[in-house]
């Protein structure tokens, strides 16, 4: 039957249990599914074993997938290796985007006393990176030059920089290119869309630090055959972090702000610099038409007057927008990134964390041990190339029946 000795039940059943692990909110909801959909009692405990287990199994696959691609020569890491997809890059775009979720984890003070003044947070950031491909064309000149509608729409932008102001690394709903691409609503302009079209994500997440992550995004990369792409793109929300990782493993991408969370930035820095709404908004729509436009020195060199000549207080909130923008600055030439077909959107990131903070987030869950193979479940779950399907074969194949902890010679 291909099972492992340690198992209780068949491989089919832990398919079952891993899967209603990963898509409810908890074991307890994995338990009722199971019963009710296919007629197996199976308690929360025992649903959280055997999950922790093969997500266990799948993080030392992935660890021994990153030994073997760091022993490989720096010429063969940087080619496509044989069972990379054999379709064409012509008129595809490979991309990698990084964003970070939340989840609480229990470490080493729990339990313990705290001084009453010292706050107390057990919310850690799991890092996440999606590897995806667009189809896309590039384009001799600027396919959208003027500034879509929804941008210039208080309606349409008030409500996601709310969102966002909540927390900049939140989930940013209802917020796609294709939105960005509409700049009016006639038939023929619905026809020729600029932005790019989301083919296949594949995603990695782990609790680790942003290195480590780096490295599994470029074994992820690897294997997927970026290296072949002649457009390749990394996106980000403006997170410094991400920026590091950018360097260490994805230098040879262009580097791309996130849209959104830019104009983010400039709305806040327009309500701060104007007395009343009405104003607040016709400066937001000159800044963003020349952000759209990849002018974004115009936006710096008068910001920069405000927060000279701002008041104690409302400088600070200048000099934060004024401080993002310029650290972005070399990543925020939109123009010149739609001529090239490439996305400037961070939407495939945001609704895969939306997708894993589903499982992972909650003021109920406490994680411990159990988090970072949930974690890889969840991204195994989510990924489009389907790694899970792969998994359950090699691992019947692999089955001997003996336990390897026995086996010693």
């Amino acid at each position: 039957m291909g099972c492992a000795v340690e198992a209780t039940c068949s491989p089919e059943v832990e398919r079952k249990v891993v899967a209603a692990s990963t898509e409810g909110r908890s074991y307890d909801a994995a338990s009722t599914l199971l019963k009710e959909l296919a007629g197996l009692e199976i308690s929360a405990k025992q649903c959280e074993r055997i999950t922790r287990r093969i997500g266990r199994e799948r993080v030392a696959e992935r660890t021994s997938e990153l030994e073997a691609y760091e022993r490989l020569p720096i010429p063969e890491q940087q080619q496509a290796p044989p069972d990379a997809p054999s379709n064409s890059w012509d008129g595809r775009v490979a991309a990698a985007l990084v964003d970070g979720g939340r989840a609480q984890v229990r470490d080493e003070r729990w339990g313990q006393p705290h001084p009453a003044a010292e706050p107390v947070s057990w919310w850690r950031e799991p890092k996440v990176a999606c590897l995806a491909t667009f189809a896309s064309r590039e384009h001799s000149e600027d396919p959208l030059p003027e500034v879509p509608a929804c941008l210039l729409d208080p309606l349409w932008v008030i409500p996601r920089v709310k969102q966002m102001k909540r927390g900049r690394s939140g989930p940013l709903p209802e917020c796609d290119s294709n939105s960005l691409s509409a700049a009016s609503s006639t038939e023929e302009e619905a026809k020729t869309r600029w932005s790019p079209e989301p083919l296949v994500r594949s995603v990695v997440a782990t609790f680790a630090p942003y290195e480590e992550l780096g490295r599994l995004a470029t074994v992820e990369a690897y294997h997927r055959g970026f290296a072949a792409a002649p457009r390749k793109v990394f996106l980000g929300d403006g997170h410094l972090a991400n920026w590091g990782l950018h360097e260490r493993a994805f230098s040879d991408y262009t580097a791309v702000t996130d849209l959104m969370h830019a104009s983010s930035y400039i709305y806040d820095a327009a309500l701060e610099s104007t007395p009343d709404m009405a104003s607040c908004w016709e400066r937001f729509k000159r800044w963003i038409t020349w952000v759209w436009q990849g002018n974004v020195s115009q936006v710096i060199k008068e910001l920069t007057s405000l927060v000279e000549a701002a008041d104690e207080a409302c400088r600070e909130s200048l000099q934060t927008s004024l401080t993002y923008l310029t650290n972005n600055a070399s990543r925020m030439h939109y123009a010149e990134y739609r001529r090239a077909g490439l996305p400037i959107t961070t939407t495939i990131i945001e609704s895969t964390i939306k997708q894993i903070n589903r499982r992972m987030k909650g003021t109920e869950k406490f994680w411990g041990p159990g988090a970072e193979p949930q974690l890889q479940l969840c991204a195994d779950r989510i990924s489009e190339t389907k790694p899970l399907t792969n998994f359950w074969q090699r691992r019947q194949d692999q089955q001997t029946g003996f336990r390897k902890s026995r086996t010693k010679t």
